[in-house]
């Protein structure tokens, strides 16, 4: 029977151990650039960066959405001009649901009938918008915003203190907006005016 050789003489051991050394502190090392690489993208991105979403942050984007499309629904309502109505009826009826994507989509050739023969153009200007609540179906959102119309009704109008356009009316108006949300996110479901 052979006699056992010693591990610590064994050269052949001595440089396996070596490999295996070097396999490992390689894989170690590459483990911990990863992680730098790691922490430095979420120290630099944030958490978005992250492949998940927090409650929080699931939160925060249904906060931001609602009151975009809040904003949106309330300057496509008040976009007005008579000489291209189509796209903007089309902005509204798209941003809508409900109800109320009803009722609109039932008026929407009565507004252009009106905008023709007056040559109306309206705009809106979002000044604030606030949240007054929302869960995971339904949001309500005050909105306030300024307008400024021109037709044929109101070409005598002169500059002043509270309209500096001539041949403008202009108007300040607050909106709240029912929001559903939809398969497609959130939808306008009612647009009344608060005095």
């Amino acid at each position: 029977m052979p006699e056992p050789v010693e591990s610590a003489n064994n050269p052949l051991d001595v440089k396996l151990s070596v490999a295996r050394l070097g396999r490992v502190n390689t894989v170690l090392a590459a483990a911990v650039v990863v992680l730098v690489v790691l922490a430095a993208a979420v120290f630099i991105g944030g958490a978005r960066v992250l492949p998940w979403t927090t409650p929080a942050e699931a939160a925060a984007a249904d906060y931001d959405e609602v009151k975009a499309v809040a904003e949106d629904g309330v300057i496509a309502f008040l976009d007005v001009d008579y000489r291209d109505m189509d796209p903007r009826i089309q902005a509204v009826k798209e941003i809508s649901t409900g109800t109320f994507g009803k009722e609109y989509t039932a008026i929407a050739e009565q507004i252009r009938q009106a905008a023709i023969p007056a040559q109306t153009i309206s705009k809106g200007k979002v000044k604030q918008v606030g949240i007054r609540a929302i869960g995971s179906k339904k949001a309500v959102v005050l909105v306030a915003v300024d307008s400024v119309v021109t037709s044929s009704q109101t070409a005598e109008l002169k500059k002043s203190d509270t309209c500096p356009y001539e041949g403008a009316r202009c108007s300040k108006y607050r909106f709240k907006v029912s929001l559903a949300k939809t398969k497609d996110g959130w939808r306008m479901s009612d647009l009344a005016g608060v005095n």
